[in-house]
């Protein structure tokens, strides 16, 4: 990692989960989870082609909109410390891997890291902090990242919603 990637500050999206930490880190690692929630909104369906979660490894994944718009994800992680942290790059793509421009915008950064931690608290919660940010990213495509700074939380942070109402149905 180099100095050069970390120019655009991160977008960090925080939550407190009523679930162990252990629950939450397997709700990011284990694909039975996965599916369930990680997706911008209710009515989405996740489907996994590949999956090998661990550092090195990879998936690739389709979202499903409920109008039947299909977007992949090919993610490739490079940190997992169990319990605490999950990192990982994630790329727009076709379902064969192949690394392509978001479909609705061609000028959205195509490499984004996703850092998450996670701490017990001292009522038994879980913490968990997420850090989003554009990857080498060329200037018009930081410059659309922090045009859209203000709509992160309708992203992740609706994902980040739909795994609180996932833990709370286990």
């Amino acid at each position: 990692m180099n100095e050069s990637e970390f120019v655009i500050a991160p977008t960090v999206l925080t939550r407190e989960y009523n679930a162990p930490i252990q629950l939450v880190f397997d709700a990011w690692t284990k694909v039975e989870h996965i599916q369930n929630w990680q997706f911008p909104f209710k009515g989405f369906k996740c489907e996994f082609l590949q999956s090998d979660i661990k550092p090195d490894g990879k998936t690739l994944h389709k979202m499903i909109a409920p109008n039947g718009f299909e977007m992949w994800l090919l993610t490739k992680y490079e940190e997992i410390s169990e319990p605490t942290r999950i990192v990982f790059r994630q790329y727009n793509s076709n379902e064969h891997g192949d690394i392509l421009p978001h479909p609705k915008d061609p000028n959205w950064p195509r490499e984004m890291r996703t850092t998450i931690e996670l701490a017990q608290t001292e009522t038994n919660t879980t913490r968990l902090t997420l850090f989003w940010q554009p990857i080498d990213a060329s200037d018009k495509e930081a410059e659309v990242f922090e045009a859209t700074r203000s709509d992160h939380e309708n992203g992740w942070g609706s994902g980040l919603n739909e795994l609180q109402d996932y833990l709370s149905t286990l």
